[in-house]
Order: structure tokens, then sequence, then C-alpha cells
């Protein structure tokens, strides 16, 4: 696969998206894992961790959750003072969860054990491995009094934030239970002192790009690149588990498209890059939208309409992501101008919001989803071909039914893990046919 977005800079882009992906996916709790990212390397910092440490610790706090995405986020979608039974069971997975997922991101691996031990007690009482006392990495440790100080200092649908006062009380109460004493200790004299700056994002922003400058080589290579966008896909597609590889399967039709149109090598990873991330504002929609069976309301659909101008807002303040902006934003607008969000028509949809367009609406209407069952490629195929020229761009849509036979086999077969995360290249096979053009709108 050919990279000309390749480096450090993309790579760290990437990874600031993630931060925000995270925060994106909580609802309710979209400032609470940078709140605790900040509050955790003032912490650090003030007890004398190193540059790399505390950049460790920035990163962990803000992906420690990565495992809550499509396990258990009722949890956050409808929060209530004490969850059910088996909620909880499925909530105490998600540091183990986390942890899988962190070892994953090259150059992050040393996270593991601060993601799976922050939700272990002092006393032994927390999870998933019920570490007692300093056996809890002092990282993991920091991460669970910021996260706790963050929540009390927070609203939630019900209660309101809490007194600084009651806060403090509260830290007071949990030395020796929740919290070691020598963290605790240190965020009282802090807190104190006055030490303990209010949250600010922009102060976020520039703290990514800081923890990233710490822990990343000077050189990142394409194929790291690679398995952290497949990571990233990996979590959107997560939201709804009807759409497992969706992202990926869309990122390599797109790509074979640009090649059937002899399109520059700069154009083939913009498709690339924005083929996996083009659902990215999907993780502010909630589970229960996405998954759910029967029609969606005037407002559930509002939400899902959203999420082309929320993925395009992650990605337009990342300078080195902003490339990827138009695919994200109108990859769901139509030739016609009935499309969203813009309702834009004919050439003025850009060509590579056009090509995700035909991508993306075949892979969905091969694939099962909640309110309906999968359409074999050749009805798939045809209903592409109908809607030429009034749902998809003439050009891409042409372009996408040139391509071979062998292709959408490929794309369709189960990845295997630990496989590098590249575009396979034009697949020998016999070219589809086009077939004769069918009434019924394209499903996505």
């Amino acid at each position: 696969m050919i990279h000309d977005h390749s480096g450090r800079s993309f790579y760290a882009g990437l990874l600031e998206a993630l931060t925000q992906v995270m925060g994106s996916a909580k609802g309710y709790l979209m400032d609470h894992a940078p709140r605790v990212a900040l509050l955790s390397t003032v912490i650090g910092e003030g007890m004398g961790l190193d540059r790399k440490e505390v950049a460790e610790l920035f990163f962990a706090s803000v992906l420690a959750d990565m495992g809550m995405i499509g396990l258990a986020e009722e949890a956050w979608d409808n929060p209530v003072p004490q969850l059910p039974d088996d909620v909880r069971a499925r909530v105490q997975l998600h540091p183990v969860r986390s942890q899988e997922q962190v070892e994953l991101i090259p150059h992050l691996g040393t996270l593991s054990p601060l993601v799976r031990h922050h939700h272990e007690w002092w006393d032994g009482s927390g999870y998933p491995d019920g570490l007692a006392g300093t056996d809890i990495p002092i990282g993991a440790q920091i991460l669970r009094l910021s996260d706790t100080v963050a929540a009390l200092a927070q609203p939630r649908p019900h209660r309101g934030p809490l007194t600084t006062d009651r806060m403090v009380a509260l830290v007071q109460e949990g030395v020796g239970k929740e919290f070691g004493p020598e963290v605790a200790g240190a965020f009282l004299t802090m807190h104190g002192a006055g030490d303990i700056p209010e949250f600010e994002p922009i102060t976020f922003r520039h703290a990514v790009t800081r923890a990233a400058g710490h822990l990343l080589p000077d050189e990142v290579s394409p194929l790291s690149s690679d398995h952290l966008l497949a990571i990233l896909a990996n979590l959107i597609d997560a939201k709804d588990p009807y759409t497992a590889g969706h992202s990926r399967r869309v990122a390599t039709l797109a790509v074979a498209v640009a090649s059937e149109l002899g399109l520059q090598d700069h154009m083939k990873s913009t498709l690339w890059a924005g083929g996996y991330l083009h659902d990215l504002g999907k993780l502010r929609v909630p589970l229960r939208i996405l998954a759910k069976r029967g029609a969606l309301s005037e407002e559930e659909m509002g939400l899902v309409k959203r999420h082309p101008s929320d993925g395009a807002a992650i990605l337009e303040t990342i300078p080195s992501l902003q490339h990827l902006t138009t695919g994200a934003r109108y990859h769901h607008e139509r030739w016609d101008g009935s499309g969203y969000p813009e309702g834009l028509r004919g050439g003025h949809i850009p060509l590579v919001a056009q090509i995700m367009a035909v991508c993306d609406a075949y892979d969905a209407m091969t694939s099962t989803r909640a309110y309906r069952s999968s359409r074999s490629h050749a009805a798939a195929m045809r209903e592409v071909e109908g809607h030429v020229g009034i749902h998809f761009g003439p050009r891409a849509a042409d372009a996408f039914l040139a391509l071979p036979q062998g292709l959408f086999e490929s794309v369709q077969a189960p990845v295997v893990p630990g496989s590098p995360f590249r575009f396979p290249g034009r697949l020998a096979g016999p070219r589809t046919r086009r077939a004769g053009s069918q009434g019924a709108s394209a499903a996505v």
C-alpha cells in the first residue's frame, strides 16, 4: 500500500483522533477521560514521575475504557445509581478487554498494566485481579484516584456535581480503602495548595501532542499507522454488532475504485485512511439506536444523520488528518441532492465522497443489519447499477461496477488475526457484468 501521509505526524494525529473518539463514545461522559488524563498528569508530575511515565499515564487515562465500547455501553447511555447485576458483570470485564486492545497499538504496549489495573482498590476489593496495596502499579493508583475525583466533580443523570468540600471528604474517607495513602496524600496536598488547575479543553489537546512526543520514536512506519487505523476502525465497528469489518471493506473497495479510475497515489492513500475513519462520528450515536430492530424515531434518525458531521469535526481539528475530512463529511450525500448532511448535488459532491458513498452502500447492503437481512452480491450490484445518476455519481459507480469479481470475494473473506492491514491490490478474476436496473432505493 502506498502511503503519502505516513510517519510520526500522521501516527500522532491518529493517536489524537483516538483520544477524541474515546470522549465521543461516552455520551454524557464526553469530557470525563480528558479530565482524568490531565488530573493524572498533574498528580504524576507532582509525585516525581519522569516524562515518559507521565506520558504513559496520560494515554492510559484516555484509553482505559476502550473495552467498554460495544460491551456495556448502557452503563453510559442510561446510567442509574445501581447497575443491574448482569451489566455490572460486563463492566468488570472492560479493564482486561481494554488491555488486550491497547497491547495491539504500536508503541503503547507499556500502558498495559495501568489500563488493566485502573479499577483495583488499595484494600483488594477492586477488579479484575483483586490486587492490593503496593502490588497495584503506582500509575494505576493515580488513575484510580483521578477517575473517581473527576466523576465526583461532574454531574450525572441521577445527581448533580459534588461540592469541592464533599469531594475532598470522600477522598479522605477512601484513603486505605480505594486509594493508596501516598497518592491520596499527594492529591490532597496539591489540592489544598491550589495546584490543581481547572480543566481546559485546549490544554488537553496540547497535552496529547506533548505525550505523543515522549512515547513515539522519531520514525514511525506506515505499517504502524495501518495497525492504528485498523484499531480505530474496530472501535467504530464495535458500536454496531452488525458492522464488523465494515470500515476495512470500505477502505479496500475505495482504493480499488481509485485504481480503476487511474487516480494518483495521494488519492488512494486518502481513500485508504478515509475509508477506515469515514464512520468516526458513529461513536457519538448511542448503541441502543444503532442496534435498534424497529423503525427509528425522527429524533433517533437525527442523531444517526449527524455522524458524518461529527466525524468530520474531529478530523478537521487535527492537522495531519484534515485531508480525511471530506470523505467523512460527505459520504452520505446523493447525486440527486437527497442525501445528508448538506444535500449536495451532482458534481458538487467531491469525488472522494462519491467513491466512498458507493462502497459504503454496497457493503451495507451485503451485510446483515439489525433491521434487515443481507443481500447477495449480485442483488447489491443490481441495486448500485439501478441508482447510477440518482444515488451514486456515474463516474464512481461505473468504476465500482467494473471491479473484478475476485476482489469482492477477497474483501468478504475473514481477516486472519495478526495479518498486515494492507490493501491487497487488484485481484484477478472475472469482471462483474452490468445487469438491468432495479427501482428500489439503495440501502444504507
